[in-house]
């Protein structure tokens, strides 16, 4: 850690001295509502695909240091029509811009999980995003309770708190988390490395559908999730914004409240920023969730600042604390009548990254960044099983309860990332390297009663009390290296093609890990019982990658367009998949350190239509992996195990579709449809966890600027394509109705709010994808919410 970031520090120091000899001036844009006058934020805007920034709460955005030229500039926002021109800047400018507002809300949304800013429209691979729109008005309080009803994603639950997502057919260790573009290394096999976030500090989300490897390295088979936080804008003269969140769900009795400061001046910009959030058992048609109440606060800090022209510095600091949350779920791992909880879950980051802007007329941009990041998950597990043991070869009966087993483990993650972004003639080229370090510690404990029975009436002769320390996984290391080259050409007008590569370079290593580690008797220490064993050896292993991907985007018209992606993809098995060795009081997980990397082959054909009227997004698509890694039924030690283990071929293939249409200027419909196949090839048997065939359809009608009714219907269909031990699921439909009041200002004060009734009928189902332990299965009833923004 300390050589990276001497390494960041050096660089820093190299290019501080750096200026471009071109004349650059400065752009300053003021957007106004064409009807009301009022400001504009959170408005996208464009300078010939070069530049990209957004407005500010003053609707206010500034390009400083950008070059003389003439400049194609767009502006877009969810809520007004789109805005294009050509402008010629030689001297340092400002523009004041008013926009129509549309009552249509379509997405045209500026996104950066491709590396670098682009718009969503002209990606060759499927996206899907959230706005920080969506998340202010909607009831859900985690990362996946937002993307839940995107097309080509469904939500997957170990309980109310702990969830995750899969993204056609593939999740968990498939999918690449980030947060600002910072990995997220943790374990997978219970949910929480999705709630592990301030929600009231988010900007947008953005999801990748499909193999994205070329760019994100090994794991993104699946996928990428990036979580962007709220960063600010600079303003030519001092910007103060207050932000309260505040939030109510019936369901579970949940209260959130949330402030967010921002201060920016033409140089510099600051944020600090809280929440605390408090929920109860969840109600659902069949009775009270037991142990589904959690707590959680967060903190957050970033500071950006210009020492020069070009150059920009941030440093962003986060922090996320949990507390007494229940796990329901996560079956079959734990018993089914366990009381498990997360007792303590913590993550930090803490992140440094260098921008330099326009080193030549090519040489667009360079990124460095070193980051931190630190998360502990602790589990206590209270089984509440007893165990009588016969009495054998002169040893006296005995009655075994287990108290509580408490696994826990540290994940230490340290990266640096750099980064160049060339334009010249038709070409958009960027290259990159990528380093990151995951670092794990872990105990479990198990703390147990031991009762020595009289052989004749089986009276207490004797009580021990017992503690066993053992290792879940070895202490490990996991360390990726890997480059990167992008290009994007501009072959026709109307022909883009996109070429990517990537070579990773993967070591790992594990200590000796003795099985347990040593035993406390009624308080003496014994560091070599009678059981003890190596159940693993120190060892060490590599894999090497090559990857690509190769886009296509032919434009038929201005508003419509055919894209194509095909990429090969790489995951080497996590940590926990090759060395874990779970045994939590039920079945045993078993990992595998040989397990064989997965490989395999993506392909996706889509068409996009979005014209002021209609938004289509249709994809058809199809998943090759071979070597899929998941856990097969087997016996490890004379016991009920799963096992982690290679599948030969697995083929995942389906389509998706998402439609937006203006019926007419008040009235907007709303419509997607997901499905996936997934199978086994070698066994010809069906792969676990596949969602079922689903969609959303919903309309919103717009009677005043400053409120909006949404009434739409949830409805997935039975899924009975089920792998072995799995159950088939029936279908049903839940519907929803929300209502949301915008900007309603009074004086300086800007207030939106919303309100509304999910699962109105109060229906009865089970999700597909969930992991439900105990007599109830199903999901949330019928849920009154209020969300709350205030801004001064």
């Amino acid at each position: 850690m300390k050589n990276l970031f001497q390494n960041l520090i050096f660089l820093l120091v190299l290019f501080l001295p750096l200026s471009n000899n071109a004349q650059t001036v400065q752009l300053k844009i003021k957007l106004f509502d064409l009807e009301t006058n009022n400001y504009i934020s959170d408005a996208n805007i464009s300078l010939s695909d070069i530049y990209f920034t957004t407005t500010n709460n003053m609707g206010e955005a500034i390009f400083a240091g950008i070059k003389t030229a003439g400049y194609s500039i767009k502006i877009s926002h969810i809520s007004f029509n789109i805005f294009e021109s050509k402008i010629d800047i030689l001297s340092d400018t400002l523009l004041t811009i008013k926009l129509k507002p549309r009552k249509i809300n379509l997405k045209e949304v500026i996104v950066t999980s491709g590396k670098y800013e682009q718009n969503i429209n002209l990606l060759p691979y499927s996206v899907s995003t959230i706005s920080v729109k969506e998340i202010q008005t909607s009831p859900a309080f985690t990362i996946p309770d937002l993307l839940k009803f995107e097309s080509g994603i469904s939500l997957m639950r170990d309980g109310i708190w702990g969830t995750e997502i899969s993204i056609r057919g593939l999740n968990r260790a498939n999918i690449v988390t980030m947060i600002d573009g910072n990995r997220i290394e943790t374990s997978t096999d219970i949910s929480a490395r999705l709630s592990m976030f301030d929600i009231n500090d988010v900007e947008r989300i953005e999801v990748i559908k499909g193999a994205a490897s070329s760019l994100y390295g090994s794991g993104a088979t699946g996928g990428i999730i990036n979580i962007i936080s709220k960063s600010g804008s600079y303003s030519d003269k001092l910007n103060l914004r207050i932000n309260y969140s505040g939030g109510f769900n019936s369901v579970n009795n949940f209260f959130s409240n949330g402030i967010n400061l921002i201060a920016a001046g033409n140089e510099w910009i600051a944020k600090l920023g809280g929440t605390f959030r408090n929920a109860e058992n969840t109600k659902t048609p069949s009775g009270e969730l037991k142990n589904s109440q959690f707590r959680d606060e967060s903190f957050n800090a970033l500071f950006r600042f210009r020492p020069v022209e070009n150059h920009e510095i941030k440093f962003d600091y986060q922090q996320f604390n949990a507390f007494d949350v229940g796990i329901p779920g996560a079956a079959p791992l734990f018993p089914t009548n366990a009381i498990v909880t997360y007792p303590t879950e913590l993550r930090r980051l803490l992140s440094v990254e260098y921008k330099i802007n326009n080193l030549s007329s090519s040489l667009i941009k360079l990124t460095a960044k070193y980051f931190y990041q630190f998360i502990s998950r602790d589990v206590e597990n209270i089984p509440g099983t007893v165990q009588f043991i016969p009495g054998t070869n002169g040893q006296p009966p005995r009655r075994v309860s287990v108290l509580k087993i408490s696994p826990g483990a540290d994940h230490n993650v340290n990266g640096f990332q750099t980064q160049t972004d060339f334009k010249f003639n038709n070409h958009y080229l960027i290259t990159g390297f990528d380093f990151w370090k995951r670092n794990y510690v872990g105990l479990r404990t198990r703390d147990q009663i031991i009762e020595i029975l009289n052989a004749n009436d089986s009276t207490v002769v004797r009580t021990v009390f017992k503690t066993i320390y053992e290792k879940p996984l070895p202490d490990a290391n996991f360390n990726s290296a890997g480059i990167y080259v992008q290009d994007e050409i501009n072959l026709f007008d109307n022909l883009d093609l996109t070429l990517g590569g990537r070579y990773d370079f993967i070591w790992l290593d594990n200590s000796e890990t003795l099985n347990p580690l040593y035993e406390i008797n009624d308080g003496v220490i014994n560091n070599n019982p009678a059981v003890q064993k190596i159940i693993w050896n120190s060892e060490s292993a590599q894999n090497k990658s090559y990857v690509f991907n190769l886009g296509i985007i032919y434009s038929l018209n201005p508003v419509s367009n055919i894209a194509f992606n095909m990429s090969r993809s790489f995951r080497s098995p996590s940590l926990e998949e090759r060395y874990q060795y779970i045994d939590l009081g039920s079945i045993l997980r078993v990992g595998d350190p040989n397990l064989k990397p997965e490989q395999g082959y993506f392909f996706d054909l889509g068409y996009r239509l979005f014209s002021d009227k209609i938004n289509l997004n249709a994809s058809i698509y199809l998943n090759s992996l071979t070597d899929l890694v998941t856990e097969i039924p087997g016996i490890y030690e004379e016991r009920i195990a799963l096992i982690k283990s290679n599948i030969g071929k697995a083929l995942l293939y389906g389509f998706e579709y998402s439609f937006n249409f203006n019926i007419i200027e008040q009235l907007r419909s709303y419509n997607t449809l997901s499905y996936t196949r997934g199978f086994d090839k070698q066994d010809d048997e069906n792969l676990p966890q596949i969602p079922p065939l689903n969609g959303t359809l919903g309309f919103e009608y717009y009677p005043f600027n400053w409120l909006t009714a949404d009434f739409s219907v949830n409805v997935f269909d039975e899924q009975n394509k089920v792998a072995q031990g799995e159950i088939s699921t029936p279908g049903y439909s839940i519907f929803n109705l929300r209502l949301i009041f915008k900007n309603l200002i009074l004086g300086n004060i800007t207030t939106s709010f919303s309100t509304g009734i999910e699962n109105i009928l109060n229906k009865e189902y089970r999700n597909h994808l969930s992991t439900n332990r105990g007599f109830i299965l199903s999901e949330p009833g019928r849920n009154f919410f209020l969300r709350a923004n205030i801004q001064f």
